[in-house]
């Protein structure tokens, strides 16, 4: 049984969490460096939510016998000042998607709409 459909089903398994750096992303799983060797992992996330991890990136990595998973990546710092309770969606392109506390959203980049650039102010 793979661990995750353990980590489902609320069997326990060998299992240990491990940090380790992304050293190649697609298509949904990656190659991470971790404490045992390099090895491919899948990629957890929220549903409805995708992403790729870059390379070099630092990340949280649960590993068992017949699988890892790449639980996320280590965000050791705050460069867009977020509060508790408020959520940063961002790009390495610079584009970004901030939810803040008091209900306004912020948005940087250029931004689209059905494929066709928005030329509002």
């Amino acid at each position: 049984m793979k661990l995750s459909e353990k980590m489902m089903r609320g069997h326990s398994a060998e299992t240990f969490g491990v940090s380790g750096r992304i050293v190649n992303s697609a298509d949904r799983r990656i190659a991470a460096s971790v404490v045992h060797g390099t090895g491919q992992c899948a990629i957890v996330s929220p549903g409805g939510m995708m992403y790729l991890p870059a390379a070099q990136d630092e990340a949280v990595v649960a590993a068992g016998d017949t699988e890892s998973l790449c639980l996320g990546i280590k965000m050791m710092d705050n460069p867009y000042r977020i509060e508790p309770g408020e959520i940063v969606l961002f790009s390495r392109g610079g584009a970004s998607v901030i939810l803040k506390n008091d209900g306004s959203i912020h948005l940087n980049g250029t931004i689209y709409i059905n494929d066709h650039e928005w030329e509002g102010s």
